[in-house]
């Protein structure tokens, strides 16, 4: 074998286990996101695990002498349906961490904005593409209703904020505006805001 050739196939090596590494990289990036969210929509498993920068600030609660706020969770935005998950928290880090591993509510996202929900609720909105109607055209049903968040841990600080790292489970139905009853359950891990 020449030189050249000891080179050429040194080369094609090189470039293989590069591609080999880059491989495998690639895919535990795509197995192993430390936050996510995970719902079966009417028992069919869709997953995102994006993270939302999205925090809606020094909003009103189930206690008007605290400000809280709107913290995205994840969404699924499928042929079928578009599923968008919020939590709600206090603002504050001191009123924040009175939050304990627990039974929690479940909004409906119509009222994302509304004076209802507390500390550790979830907002969630459904909407049913197979329905003309974009908004609206789902209601969360009042019964069998449950969130729990399973744990709530301190993740970092800095001078101003503590992020937390929360995770927790659900389950609701909504109902359509064709009267047909659409079941959600899920199980979520996210990063939350506090400030000092």
């Amino acid at each position: 074998m020449n030189k050249t050739s000891r080179i050429t196939i040194f080369t094609l090596y090189l470039l293989i286990s590069c591609a080999c590494f880059s491989c495998g990289k690639d895919d535990d990036a795509l197995t192993n996101y430390e936050y996510f969210l995970n719902t079966y929509i009417n028992n069919v498993k869709y997953t995102t695990n994006s993270v939302s920068t999205v925090v809606l600030a020094n909003q009103t609660g189930c206690l008007s002498t605290k400000s809280y706020n709107i913290t995205n969770v994840g969404q699924i935005n499928v042929d079928s349906f578009f599923l968008d998950c919020y939590f709600k928290h206090y603002t504050k880090n001191s009123d924040f961490v009175t939050m304990k591993v627990g039974s929690y509510k479940i909004i409906d996202a119509g009222q994302l904005l509304s004076s209802s929900g507390c500390n550790g609720d979830l907002v969630i909105g459904l909407v049913d593409n197979s329905i003309p109607s974009l908004f609206n055209n789902t209601i969360i049903q009042p019964t069998n209703i449950i969130h729990t968040i399973t744990s709530i841990a301190k993740k970092d600080s800095t001078a101003n904020s503590i992020t937390y790292v929360v995770s927790g489970n659900f389950s609701c139905n909504f109902k359509n505006t064709n009267n047909r009853i659409i079941p959600v359950v899920g199980t979520y891990k996210m990063p939350v805001k506090t400030a000092k």
